[in-house]
């Protein structure tokens, strides 16, 4: 079996146990993880993150800048 990601051939158990492996992280752990991290940054309240005036002041809140994205679509 070719593989065409790595470019080599897969020629015996263990390398077709590697290539499976790869594969599966590759191309379904790695990307699940990150669109999961990126759902929980959206869609969790960080308010509950004791920040002091100052720093409120500073710059946009998260739920504004989600109104923002949100209204962009």
């Amino acid at each position: 079996m070719f593989d065409p990601l790595y470019d080599e051939l897969v020629t015996n158990t263990s390398e077709l146990i590697v290539f499976f492996t790869r594969h599966f992280f590759i191309e379904l752990v790695l990307p699940l993880s990150i669109f999961t991290a990126v759902m929980l940054t959206l869609f969790v309240d960080w308010s509950w993150i004791p920040i002091s005036s100052v720093e409120k002041g500073e710059g946009d809140t998260l739920e504004d800048l989600k109104k923002n994205y949100m209204n962009d679509f």
